[in-house]
């Protein structure tokens, strides 16, 4: 895999909401943000149905303490029969089956069996696609304990820019958000939908504004900053050795 090939995880650090002075805040019925920093109008005018693919996040129960996670936006743009979030410690088989014996269930996950998803896609199928979502240590467990997802197709998709979530400690330069890799994902699923990805990247740009104008400040990823010796934090060489693996 080459430096431009990575997968998804919503991978560090927690971040809570801008505090916002004086009375208690209006929140938008749609998007479910604070008023102040709404994001409809940046928004697909209706949650898109997916013809190809049926996305299911098993989602870490930490991730809901975090306002700014990107599987709730990923909600706003997708229609509830193509995506599927699933709040949990465990998903075992005998309660998922259908989605474990699925002959065309992938697991987003960066393993050495990882095939590039473009190359298995048959326009005429329907794929499931598994995303893991919390801190990169949150996703590492449920993996490692789910006996059901090692035994999983793996696949990755390949990254042409930056993420845009930074305002969140990623692990490298080439590791995105789940929201990003997901919407990169169903630009190889659903080619027939040639606004798709920017449909769904558009209200986590516009949040990332919002955020930055508030305040928030751009987290560099970590792997950078353990190589410039920015940061105070020690971490062993098994743990670079390990950042250094999401690159490829």
């Amino acid at each position: 895999m080459s430096d431009n090939e990575t997968y998804l995880f919503e991978l560090d650090d927690d971040l809570s909401e801008k505090d916002w002075n004086g009375p208690k805040r209006t929140i938008c019925s749609r998007c479910e943000r604070p008023e102040l920093v709404c994001l409809c109008s940046h928004l697909p005018l209706s949650p898109i149905h997916l013809d190809h693919t049926s996305i299911v996040i098993f989602q870490h129960p930490n991730e809901i303490k975090r306002p700014l996670g990107t599987v709730q936006l990923l909600s706003k743009c997708l229609d509830s029969s193509s995506l599927t979030v699933i709040r949990a410690r465990q998903f075992p088989r005998k309660y998922y089956s259908d989605i474990y014996t699925n002959p065309n269930t992938y697991l987003l996950f960066p393993n050495t069996n990882a095939v590039l998803l473009d190359d298995i896609i048959n326009e005429s199928d329907h794929y499931t696609i598994i995303a893991l979502d919390g801190t990169w240590n949150e996703a590492m467990g449920i993996y490692h304990r789910h006996n059901e997802l090692q035994e999983l197709k793996t696949c990755y998709v390949k990254i042409d820019q930056k993420s845009e979530f930074v305002i969140r400690t990623q692990p490298t330069k080439e590791t995105t958000s789940t929201l990003e890799t997901i919407a990169y994902a169903l630009r190889c699923t659903e080619k027939d939908k040639p606004t798709l990805f920017d449909d769904i990247i558009r209200p986590l740009k516009r949040m990332v504004e919002l955020q930055l104008n508030l305040g928030a400040v751009v987290h560099e990823a970590k792997l950078s900053l353990i190589e410039t010796g920015q940061t105070r934090r020690q971490y062993s060489k098994k743990h670079e050795r390990w950042l250094m693996t999401l690159q490829h």
